[in-house]
């Protein structure tokens, strides 16, 4: 019986080694994984359609979203919480009118335009978090604001992105996934608040008597798996049973540690994989033939992006200077927005073509928002500009 072991065995050494390639270059790792798989894709078709790869692949998909909640420190903005929300829900609702405006330009659909909406409008914490490491901002006034913001943009995107699933499963746009969008937010944090996380701690308090770090972290999984499963079960998607165990997880005392080793898991095996069979479908005979579509999207979605996040911070009290800054980390695309792009191809609602050419232009901006960010960063704030009434 063939389990399709070679399969994942040139797959994962391809994307170990893209991603170590990049990394040495300053690049997203990320980047350097779909590289490797989109070159495996064309040396090497049948990975395209292994089984094998796509049953990893969707464990990666979930243990990186567990991992993500799990390492969320709300503590540190809860005080301004509800001002960054409303930030982040002006900025989704600013992209999603631009998509809507010109789809006729990128010849859209409007089932098209809302995956593409769900696909960008998440912004990578890891690769802003890194770039500001690496520039020792991350304690800066702006530095504060972008992780503060993206702590709440990725918990929106995941909800937006379980919201626009349910929307092209049924194949209909009504109030009633809008309405389930915002039912879910309002979920999420109930389920945020010290009710859930006793029960929580209290089972985790219980096991950790065995004193046993594998027996967490196996029932850590068993959780997250089973949420998965419930949330599935009443016509939501699996991710955001997922995502709730996730942060009722991260605020236990056991978390830090049960992280560490899942990050040890996924990364060294699953999360790779799944960045790289995302490259397995693209065309380079389609992003060739559209390459004039290419250029326009990258610019197009860039300027949207940019625009649809500096008005909500200018908004916030930042002056422009420093809302510019902000802006520019918030630039570079979430990984959940590759998963959208594959739902929307697994259901039809993108083309491979057009998969293939949103693929190269998260592959762009990924590589060109960190270089841009960390030139803006440069510009020193005028002191007329250094206002102290930012809300965050």
């Amino acid at each position: 019986m063939n389990f399709g072991l070679w399969e994942i065995a040139i797959l994962l050494l391809a994307a170990k080694i893209g991603g170590s390639i990049f990394q040495r270059l300053r690049q997203p790792s990320l980047a350097g994984e779909l590289i490797a798989g989109i070159l495996m894709g064309v040396l090497i078709t049948s990975l395209a359609g292994s089984a094998t790869i796509q049953l990893v692949a969707q464990l990666g998909i979930m243990l990186l979203i567990l991992l993500t909640m799990m390492v969320i420190d709300l503590s540190s903005i809860e005080k301004d919480i509800e001002k960054l929300v409303i930030a982040q829900a002006v900025s989704a609702v600013i992209i999603y009118a631009l998509l809507v405006t010109f789809s006729s330009v990128f010849s859209l659909s409007l089932s098209q335009a809302l995956v593409v909406w769900a696909a960008i409008f998440g912004s990578s914490t890891a690769i802003s978090a890194r770039t500001l490491i690496a520039m020792d901002s991350i304690s800066t006034r702006e530095g504060q604001a972008v992780i503060g913001l993206q702590i709440i943009n990725g918990i929106i995107e995941l909800l937006l992105i379980s919201s626009v699933i349910n929307v092209i499963q049924y194949q209909e746009v009504s109030v009633e996934p809008i309405l389930k969008l915002v039912l879910m937010i309002v979920g999420t944090f109930v389920v945020m608040s010290r009710y859930g996380s006793h029960f929580i701690r209290w089972l985790f308090n219980s096991v950790r008597i065995f004193r046993l770090e594998e027996a967490l972290v196996a029932l850590t999984l068993v959780l997250a798996f089973l949420a998965g499963a419930v949330t599935e079960a009443v016509g939501m998607t699996s991710f955001l049973g997922i995502m709730l165990i996730g942060v009722l997880i991260s605020r236990t005392e056991q978390s830090r540690v049960i992280a560490e080793k899942i990050s040890d898991l996924g990364e060294a095996f699953f999360i790779p994989i799944f960045f790289a069979s995302l490259g397995l479908s693209v065309s380079l005979v389609a992003i060739a033939e559209n390459a004039r579509l290419l250029l326009l999207l990258f610019a197009a979605l860039t300027g949207i992006r940019f625009l649809a996040y500096l008005v909500p911070v200018k908004l916030l009290g930042y002056s422009f200077v420093e809302s510019a800054k902000i802006t520019a980390f918030l630039l570079p695309m979430s990984e959940y927005g590759l998963l959208m792009l594959s739902i929307g191809v697994d259901y039809g609602v993108l083309t491979p073509a057009l998969y293939s050419v949103l693929i190269v232009v998260f592959i762009l901006v990924n590589i060109l928002a960190p270089m841009l960010a960390i030139r803006l960063f440069r510009i020193p704030t005028p002191r007329s500009d250094r206002r102290g009434g930012a809300w965050i």
